[in-house]
C-alpha cells in the first residue's frame, strides 16, 4: 500500500503544472515520499526499484534549502540495502561515516541506527565479541527512550547472539524484553523477527512444536506485512524444522510453497543450482537436507 501510495503521490507532485507550497516545499515532498516509496521497495524485495526511488529521493532533497538531513536518510536507505544484498564490506566502511554526519546533525538516533547496522554486519560475519561490543551499549543508549521499536530490534540482536553462543536462557530473556517493548504497538517488521528468533531457540533445545509454531506466528506477521522474501525464508525454516522432527512429508510442502518466490529472487548461480536440486530432491520425496540448508542460507544473506 505504501509503494503504490507514494509512488501515486510523487508523480503527482511531480507534474510540472503543480505548484506545491512557497519555497522548497515541492522538492521536499518529491525527495520525501520518493523516500518512503524506495524503502517500501526495499521491504518487498524489489531492490533495483528501491535504487532507482533512492536517486529519485536525493534529486528532491538536493533542491531543497537544507538538503543535509534528507540526503543522510536517503545514504542510510542506500546502505541499508546494500546490507541486504550481503555488501556487508560496503557497511563496515560507510557506516561510520554516515553516523558521523548524522551526529553533527543531531539526529542521534539515526545514529543509532547505523551502529546497529554495523553491529548486525558483524555478527553475520561471525565476529560474535565484536558485534556484543557494538550493541550492548545500544540497548540502554537514551536516544532510543524516543524509540521502542529500535531498542527493540537492538535487544532482538543481543538475544540472537547470545542464542548462537548457547546462552538460550539468556537469549529468551532479551527476546522477552524486546517483546514487551513492541507488543502494543502497530505491526511493523519488528514483532516477527522476534518470534522468528524464540523458535530459533525453541529449535535448537529440540522443541520442534513450539518451533514450528513460533516460525508460523513470525511468517503470518510478514505475509500480513506483505515481505513476500521473509515468507518464502520461513517455509524453508520451518521445512528444516519439520525434517528433524521425522516430518518430511510435511517438510516438503513448505518447500514447493516456498520455491516460486525463491525462484523469482536474484539469485547467484550456486543458488540457483542448490534451488535446482531442492526440487528435483522434492519431486522424488527424498527431500535433500543440503540442499535445502543452502539454498536458506543464500536466502538468509538477502533479507
Amino acid at each position: 500500500m505504501v509503494a503504490a501510495e507514494t509512488a501515486d503521490i510523487y508523480q503527482w507532485i511531480a507534474r510540472p503544472i503543480c505548484d506545491l507550497g512557497l519555497f522548497d516545499e515541492r522538492d521536499y515532498f518529491l525527495g520525501q515520499t520518493a523516500l518512503l516509496a524506495g524503502i517500501a521497495a526495499r521491504h518487498l524485495g524489489n531492490r533495483e526499484e528501491g535504487f532507482l526511488w533512492l536517486d529519485r529521493a536525493e534529486a528532491g532533497f538536493r533542491h531543497t534549502m537544507n538538503p543535509a538531513p534528507g540526503l543522510a536518510n536517503v545514504a542510510y536507505a542506500r546502505l541499508a540495502l546494500r546490507f541486504e544484498m550481503g555488501r556487508y564490506q560496503d557497511v563496515l566502511e560507510l557506516a561510520p561515516s554516515l553516523e558521523a554526519s548524522f551526529t553533527k546533525l543531531g539526529m542521534h538516533v539515526e545514529g543509532a541506527k547505523c551502529r546497529f547496522l554495523v553491529g548486525v554486519t558483524l555478527k553475520i560475519a561471525g565476529e560474535h565479541g565484536s558485534a556484543a561490543r557494538v550493541l550492548s551499549p545500544l540497548a540502554d543508549l537514551p536516544a532510543l527512550d524516543t524509540d521502542s521499536s529500535l531498542r527493540a530490534r537492538v535487544l532482538a540482536e543481543i538475544g540472537d547472539l547470545q542464542q548462537l553462543e548457547g546462552q538460550f536462557e539468556l537469549a529468551l530473556s532479551s527476546f522477552k524484553r524486546a517483546f514487551s517493548l513492541v507488543s502494543g504497538l502497530a505491526l511493523s517488521a519488528v514483532q516477527p523477527t522476534l518470534k522468528m528468533y524464540i523458535g530459533g531457540v525453541y529449535k535448537a533445545l529440540g522443541r520442534f512444536g513450539e518451533a514450528v509454531e513460533a516460525f508460523r506466528a513470525s511468517q503470518r506477521d510478514f505475509a500480513e506485512l506483505e515481505m513476500r522474501p521473509y515468507v518464502a525464508y520461513l517455509h524453508l525454516v520451518i521445512a528444516e524444522s519439520l525434517l528433524e522432527a521425522k516430518r518430511d512429508r510435511q517438510a516438503e510442502w513448505e518447500i514447493l510453497a516456498a520455491l516460486p518466490t525463491i525462484e523469482e529472487s536474484q539469485m547467484v548461480p550456486e543458488g540457483l543450482a542448490a534451488v535446482s536440486l531442492l526440487r528435483e530432491s522434492v519431486r522424488h520425496q527424498k527431500t535433500d537436507s543440503s540442499a535445502l540448508q543452502r539454498v536458506r542460507e543464500l536466502l538468509q544473506a538477502q533479507q
